[in-house]
């Protein structure tokens, strides 16, 4: 029996609702929600564009979508009532306002790939990932929501309205000069709080070509129908691995390409770069960001009141560090700050083709010549938190690599010195990056991608991942002790995490112990030729590929929630879903204490949303007793959330009085004044500035 992707993980509503209660829909436990439940769980994920809900009939990846924020709030009465609210930033006006029909649609956003872009306004800021909380004592804690291609905003805890952008839009380096209001910015979707010190930290970087390559991105929808029949035959080629583009020449092609199209088809050129260059450095403190200096990795430290400070991380040679994939998270212990490369490509591949039902050969093409498999391995820059002098300025940092590949991972805070412990969820060769398109055929018996499941993750299990825990000698630059695990038996994979994240200080655990995962199952339906082919020759693969497919000929297996024990390297506890025809997708999770408990690891609850069969639903399980399965489930009609991802947790909330804020019109009158024509400026002046007043 093979199990079938849910339909609500695909439906999701822009509807925001204000404490709507949710009812228990089953319960097998006495009176319910457990009454010792409390205080806020939030969580976040992507609903669709400005032009309606999920799922979207042109199949864009699901990801590229707008955030909608969640809020549960457990009473000690034991209801439950639930508020969402989109994330609006000023690019959600913009966007909103120059949809087709309006009079600013010649300014219009299209989709391109997983990033949503206009020539003439630059790349929307989707915050639809994670949250960071801001403890500070005796006020209220602050909540910032975050993405990997956007700034951090900070929210009202209370209204879940966005309240200021962290830092200006001076104050974060473009990736590369391209022009625009709201010009490409590359961060991380998991920055770090230290609550002892006051401080968050983050990253800023760029790649010299990604931006470029946006601004001129072609019109493929326009080539002509022989091209593309010339297209589809060259990527069966490359996808049957007769002709394999090197991965150095991949920046080199996409370059060449856009010289050899039809001026027609290209967008309006971007301006000068002489004038691109001199606008940028006299905004960004006298730097230009030529093209030799468009590789850089910033990290910013922000106290919450001031303008953050940045401070260039280079190599011991003086090179910038260069990112190949992405900072999607960030670690930290007591004297380092721990960056990785993250297996989650952002890059010509996330933007190379906006998706065209006329010209499926040429997307097919450009994905073969441009997806690359992740690195197989993960790099890992540390850098000490004493070197991070005020005022900012350039850092030396150590690099450590460790040979498998990952998305999210964890820190011990206490570090012995030089010594950091790191515990990573290796996503091998699981690709998040990518979505199935109506060109993609089942690793199996090849048959067309269902249409309902288009723009969600391929994740029909390429291989095991695996669990690793590594101590990084940042002096040595080595792993000098290592530990991974893997569940073979099931090709688990692991994704979305939760843990008892602070204590009665709000400072993290010096060790971490137990941590409960996301155990993704094989879901046949979202198996690809593609991507099976993209890592057949993955060098830790540790499942041959012939098994895996056999697993998923019978039925795969359903997701799971797991604990899993740090310091013994193994699952203590463990959830299975039940195996049914439809299957339940579980995503995200979080770890509630107890409240009057003795502040364990293990006491307390973990709340997770499950997309049910027939509707998303909100599971509670007793976290020392996951086997038992959920203490009670609750739903309501109007909660049709979709995918969510990360989230967080807050005892209380409070109305915003942070303090810091960030003019909207400050923040981007000077961009507006030099874009080009009027509409740029017509469009801020009676879209944009209004929603802010």
């Amino acid at each position: 029996m093979r199990q079938r992707v849910p339909d609500a993980l695909m439906a999701a509503s822009t509807e925001e609702l204000t404490k709507v209660e949710l009812a228990v829909l089953d319960s097998s436990h006495s009176g319910g929600v457990p009454r010792d439940l409390t205080g806020h769980v939030f969580a976040i994920g992507p609903v669709g564009s400005v032009d309606g809900d999920l799922p979207r009939s042109d199949g864009a990846p699901i990801l590229n979508g707008n955030g909608m924020i969640y809020r549960l709030d457990f009473g000690r009465g034991g209801a439950v009532r639930l508020t969402s609210k989109i994330a609006r930033t000023p690019c959600y006006h913009a966007d909103a306002a120059s949809r087709p029909g309006t009079r600013f649609e010649a300014l219009g956003f299209r989709d391109a790939g997983l990033l949503r872009f206009s020539p003439h306004l630059g790349l929307r800021n989707h915050l639809n990932t994670a949250f960071v909380t801001l403890h500070a004592p005796r006020a209220p804690a602050r909540l910032l929501v975050t993405s990997d291609t956007g700034r951090p905003y900070e929210i009202d805890p209370a209204t879940l309205e966005l309240v200021t952008p962290v830092g200006r839009n001076s104050t974060w380096y473009p990736a590369a000069p391209v022009d625009h209001p709201f010009p490409m910015t590359l961060s991380s979707a998991h920055p770090c709080f230290d609550a002892e010190r006051g401080e968050l930290l983050t990253v800023n970087y760029g790649r010299s070509l990604l931006p470029l390559f946006v601004a001129s991105l072609p019109r493929l929808d326009e080539l002509p129908r022989s091209w593309d029949r010339l297209a589809a035959a060259a990527a069966s080629m490359i996808e049957q691995q007769l002709v394999r583009p090197r991965a150095d020449r991949i920046e080199a092609f996409a370059k060449r390409a856009l010289e050899l199209l039809p001026a027609r088809l290209r967008s309006s050129a971007p301006p000068g770069p002489g004038d691109l260059l001199a606008r940028q450095a006299a905004r960004f403190g006298g730097v230009a960001l030529d093209e030799p200096a468009g590789d850089f990795v910033h990290l910013l430290r922000w106290d919450g009141h001031n303008e953050p400070e940045r401070h260039a991380l280079v190599l011991p040679s003086g090179a910038p560090v260069r990112i190949e994939q992405s900072v999607h998270q960030i670690g930290l212990s007591r004297r380092w700050v721990v960056l990785a490369d993250t297996a989650f490509r952002i890059g010509l591949e996330s933007v190379a083709f906006r998706g065209s039902k006329e010209s499926p050969g040429v997307e097919r093409l450009v994905r073969s010549l441009l997806t690359m498999p992740h690195e197989p391995s993960t790099t890992f820059y540390l850098v000490r938190r004493d070197a991070l002098r005020p005022g900012g300025g350039p850092v030396v940092v150590k690099r450590v690599v460790v040979p498998l590949e990952t998305l999210h991972f964890l820190v011990d805070y206490e570090d012995a010195g030089d010594r950091v412990t790191v515990h990573a969820a290796h996503n091998c060769a699981t690709d998040h990056g990518e979505w199935l398109r109506p060109c993609d055929r089942h690793a199996a018996d090849k048959t067309p991608a269902p249409p309902r499941l288009r723009g969600l993750f391929p994740l029909g299990q390429a291989d095991v991942n695996r669990i690793g825990r590594y101590t990084l000698d940042a002096a040595a630059e080595r792993v000098v002790d290592q530990a991974v695990f893997a569940d073979a038996a099931r090709a688990l994979g692991v994704g979305l995490y939760a843990y008892r994240e602070t204590g009665a200080s709000w400072m993290p655990p010096d060790r971490l112990e137990n941590v409960y995962w996301r155990g993704g199952g094989i879901w046949d339906e979202l198996s690809t030729e593609f991507i099976d082919r993209l890592y057949a020759a993955h060098p830790h693969r540790s499942l041959p590929l012939p098994a895996l497919r056999r697993m998923r000929a019978e039925g795969g297996h359903p997701d799971s929630l797991f604990r899993f024990n740090h310091r013994a390297m193994r699952i203590e506890d463990r959830y299975e879903f039940p195996r049914r025809d439809v299957g339940c997708w579980l995503s995200s999770l979080q770890f509630v204490p107890r409240r009057g408990g003795s502040g364990a690891d293990t006491d307390g609850y973990v709340v997770a949303i499950v997309a049910a069969p027939r509707r998303a639903e909100v599971w509670i399980f007793d976290a020392t007793n996951l086997a038992r399965g959920p203490l009670c489930k609750l739903g309501h009609p109007a909660f049709r959330p979709g995918l969510t991802l990360h989230t967080a947790w807050l005892n209380a909330v409070a109305p915003w009085r942070g303090g810091y804020r960030v003019p909207v019109r400050e923040d981007y009158e000077e961009f507006v004044a030099e874009a080009p024509g009027d509409q740029v400026k017509a469009l801020f002046e009676e879209e944009v500035y209004p929603r802010f007043a």
